[in-house]
């Protein structure tokens, strides 16, 4: 039997699990061979393991074995057990001081408090400027003192927890002095003359996982958007994974400077709640029963069906090429191939690696919701004219060099504009304000209420040049034929580049604002419905 020395080579990283390739290169004599690749990760997909290799022999048969390893000494296991101890003790220590030095905030809060707010009983307060200049800077002093011990010590925290978790794992790892296994696979083949092989091992694991984040860096000088495009990588397979090739792929391509979004505004009739008695209801009969047994047994049957779609679906070895700087995009998943080798430490914690880096040029424009929040959001049209689709995901939004917000960014296509929100610009002031809400008299035979709602849209622009704005703001939809909607302001009849209106009745303006120009918009609706009904919605 011949211990093969293998090295991790290429690892192809999903959301939830990586393809590991293993390769080795043995000299061997003619005639028959068991190699061995040792000390394998625990979460080994089996049906996944696979074996190709290079040079004059044949490959007669692979298989997979877990070994069962003699008694881990009880001095081993006795250290890792007083380490454990040690760590939680320092934990609680720790614990104990951010206690302390949050109950001292506390304190030094209320003395604050009591100096400047008098009570019934207290004398009045000294207005001496000194003195109180000289508590101010106390307060703040201390507080700035305290937070800084606060901070300190929560990474101290995070340290010692991460090392704790580690320490853990090793005791579970190794049992209670008891045994543990590992992981093996055996390859048996035939060499038809002596000579070099190169042997690769690929399997599944299960536990790593990526997932994107951008740096978005807008420039409204140049009018252009440098996208750097980041993958942040995790493992803990108990692997190396020392300068790898490191390829990522995923099935599902998927604070707030983004402005919040309308939903659809309905309306009903109100209808009150019918009183029900407490007397218990019947029990099903056995037909009933039957019936609903028989709906468990096939809800059931889909389920483990579905189940087993999953697993055969995680363990298919995906086709994939690596030459330099490559993308593939499939149906329902994309390939990233990153240039050059790559090392992704065994730690579980994220580590950063550079897909793509481009410039693109950008179009601005501003959009309001003034019904939901007051400010004017600017926002940066771009085409993706790369190869790389933008998979969903968080980014970092800086404009001029200045961090300004998160977004989110969605799926974006080769060749497909999207809008990414930059945060919230002062420059342009929103106002949305109601005006009122009056009925119309309809007569009095009249077998229905009928009332108008008011409100109005004031923009203004304190920019020292032209800019897009688009405002949005909606009128309720009825979900009974009894309710009447009717848009009375701004007139509609059918989309035009100033106005637009969807299917949920929400309105788009456009508008091109002048510098220092103010805009007032004026939006009346009115809701009819029979006068012995209650609506709700409103």
């Amino acid at each position: 039997m011949v211990k093969t020395s293998s090295k991790v080579t290429q690892i192809t990283v999903f959301t939830d699990r990586a393809q590991i390739q293993r390769s080795a290169k043995e000299k061997l004599t003619k005639g028959e061979h068991l190699l061995l690749f040792d000390d394998l990760p625990q979460d080994i997909e089996q049906n996944s393991i696979q074996v190709n290799g290079e040079g004059k022999a044949l490959i007669k048969d692979v298989k997979f074995k877990t070994k069962e390893l003699s008694q881990i000494p009880e001095a081993n296991f006795k250290i890792l057990y007083n380490k454990r101890l040690e760590l939680e003790d320092s934990l609680k220590d720790l614990n104990n001081k951010i206690e302390h030095a949050r109950k001292e905030k506390q304190f030094v809060e209320k003395i604050a408090e009591r100096l400047t707010h008098a009570t019934e009983k207290s004398a009045p307060l000294e207005l001496n400027p000194d003195k109180w200049v000289k508590m101010v800077g106390f307060y703040r002093m201390k507080q700035d003192q305290l937070d800084i011990e606060i901070s300190e010590v929560e990474k101290g925290k995070r340290i010692v927890k991460d090392e704790l978790d580690k320490t853990v794992r090793q005791i579970n790892g190794s049992g209670s002095g008891g045994g543990k296994s590992k992981n093996q696979v055996e390859v048996i083949l035939e060499m038809k003359e002596e000579g070099s092989i190169k042997l690769d091992l690929s399997y599944i694991v299960y536990g790593p996982g990526w997932y994107p984040v951008y740096d978005l860096r807008v420039s409204t000088k140049t009018k252009k958007m440098n996208i750097t495009y980041n993958a942040l990588v995790q493992q803990d397979t108990g692997e190396a994974w020392d300068n790898v090739h490191l390829m990522l792929s995923t099935a599902q391509p998927n604070i707030s400077g983004q402005q919040p979004e309308l939903t659809p505004w309905h309306l009903n009739i109100y209808y009150p709640e019918v009183y029900k008695s407490n007397i218990a209801a019947p029990a099903p009969s056995i037909s009933a029963k039957r019936k609903e047994s028989k709906a468990q047994m096939f809800a059931g049957s889909a389920e483990g069906e579905a189940d087993e779609i999953m697993d055969a679906s995680a363990i298919a070895e995906p086709e994939m090429e690596i030459p330099e700087t490559v993308v593939e995009t499939k149906a329902t998943s994309v390939v990233f191939a990153v240039s050059g080798t790559n090392t992704i430490k065994d730690d579980n914690l994220p580590h950063k690696v550079t897909i793509m880096v481009n410039e693109f040029p950008a179009q601005f424009r501003y959009s309001t919701v003034p019904k939901l929040a007051p400010y004017a959001y600017l926002k940066a049209k771009v085409k993706n004219k790369t190869d790389y689709p933008f998979l969903e995901g968080e980014s970092n939004v800086f404009l001029d060099s200045n961090f300004v917000a998160n977004a989110r960014l969605d799926l974006i296509a080769p060749d497909e504009e999207f809008w990414t929100f930059l945060g919230v610009d002062e420059g342009m002031k929103v106002e949305h304000k109601f005006l009122k809400k009056y009925q119309k008299d309809e007569g009095v035979f009249a077998k229905k209420n009928k009332f108008i709602y008011e409100y109005q849209i004031q923009i203004t622009s304190n920019k020292k040049s032209e800019e897009e704005l688009v405002v949005w703001d909606q009128f309720p939809i009825s979900n009974s034929q009894e309710i009447e909607v009717e848009l009375l302001d701004p007139q509609y009849k059918k989309d035009s580049p100033s106005l637009k209106k969807n299917e949920y009745n929400y309105l788009e303006w456009f508008f091109k604002v002048k510098p220092a120009q103010k805009i007032k918009i004026p939006f009346k609706f009115s809701v009819s419905y029979p006068r012995d009904k209650t609506i709700s919605g409103l």
